[in-house]
């Protein structure tokens, strides 16, 4: 089967990483409790370190010059 036109444009999965951080910043400014905003700060510290892994692996690939 022939997929090549249900191509879908997905965000760089640093980019992805990135919004997710956003929202559990979001979520851990606006939450109802205390407990709800340290877990969803746990989650923002988690995609965090995600992101910066992440970067740390783009900036370290190799660039060719073409």
């Amino acid at each position: 089967m022939d997929t090549s036109h249900y191509i879908v444009n997905k965000p760089h999965p640093a980019a992805y990483a990135l919004h997710r951080q956003m929202v559990a910043v979001q979520r851990t400014m606006t939450a109802a409790t205390v407990e709800e905003s340290m877990r969803a700060a746990r989650w923002a510290n988690a995609w965090y370190q995600l992101v910066q892994r992440m970067l740390d692996q783009i900036q370290q690939m190799p660039r060719y010059l073409h």
